[in-house]
């Protein structure tokens, strides 16, 4: 399994060392414009290996790409303090159009998984530009929201993350929501699992899903990116790739001709199917307004 990481930033780099926990690589070629730091940041990594699966790191030009199964991009503009994903756009635009260029002529059998924002609106243009079929290019869309909102919940409740069954979809960023209706706890509504739980104190859920959808510009903030939790997040929907897993996720996926975070059964080809799930009156609209905003940055690139 040959895995090529495009950027040799903070992301990128915790997107390797992960996949190296996975032990689900061959071989991991770093592509960074920084050549040096890509061959640093590589060789750091390789060191490593002796206490993972065997497997070669190293940096690399597009054309080390060659054959490669799995392409994760993680170059691009970094979200500074202050700037919603949205505002990266054109700046990552051309970023994204000489990957996907890149991407056709050295491995155009791959599948391909977008980590850079605004993730929705690039994962589309990747699309576009590539010509691959809709299922080999991915998003990594609103897995990180939704495992930050489960682990914010757990953590409320007294119980597993795992145990946690909810989602937020929508777009990656500031009209990103809640699925109250299907939200739930062990089977049971989460709306009514709160009602007889026996905790002292708790936070509300309006105020859980806040923390959410804010998390990444409280950490921006404090040390400037996030980067260990996407790289777990890419970590494991590679593992399910490679292993066929057929796990339920909620990834950047074409839907009505956009690309945007909802639930996916993701299997060794990619997207093998949306899961349609019931939303409420209010969440449909929530959902259609997600939409159109990605809908208008994308018509800014397109």
């Amino acid at each position: 399994m040959k895995i090529s990481i495009f950027g040799a930033g903070r992301v990128g780099t915790s997107v390797a060392f992960s996949i190296l926990h996975k032990a689900v690589a061959d071989e991991i070629v770093i592509v960074d414009i920084n050549l040096e730091k890509a061959e640093g940041e590589a060789l750091d990594l390789y060191h490593g290996t002796p206490f993972f699966k065997r497997c070669d790191v190293k940096a690399g030009t597009s054309r080390d790409i060659k054959n490669s199964d799995i392409v994760i991009i993680t170059a691009g503009a970094a979200q500074k303090p202050g700037e919603t994903r949205l505002d990266l756009t054109v700046r990552n635009a051309k970023i994204m159009k000489d990957i996907a260029s890149q991407i056709k002529e050295y491995a155009p059998d791959s599948l391909i998984i977008n980590i850079t924002n605004p993730v929705d609106v690039l994962t589309y243009l990747l699309w576009k530009e590539t010509g691959f079929e809709s299922g080999r290019v991915i998003g990594t869309g609103t897995i990180l929201d939704t495992a930050r909102f489960r682990s914010l919940v757990a953590r409320n409740c007294d119980v597993s993350p795992t145990s946690v069954h909810a989602y937020i979809i929508g777009e990656h960023g500031d009209s990103e929501f809640v699925v109250w209706s299907n939200a739930m706890i062990g089977g049971v509504q989460l709306s009514k699992f709160c009602s007889f739980c026996e905790k002292e104190s708790c936070t509300s859920l309006e105020i859980l899903f806040e923390e959410t959808k804010n998390a990444a510009y409280k950490i921006i903030q404090k040390k400037g990116a996030t980067n260990y939790a996407i790289g777990a997040v890419t970590s494991t929907l590679v593992e399910s790739i490679v292993k066929d897993e057929k796990r339920v996720w909620t990834p950047s996926v074409l839907i009505d001709d956009i690309y945007i975070g909802y639930p996916a059964v993701i299997g060794r080809d990619g997207v093998k199917r949306i899961v349609k799930i019931d939303l409420d009156e209010e969440e449909q609209g929530l959902f259609e307004r997600s939409k159109n905003i990605v809908r208008e940055f994308v018509s800014k690139i397109i």
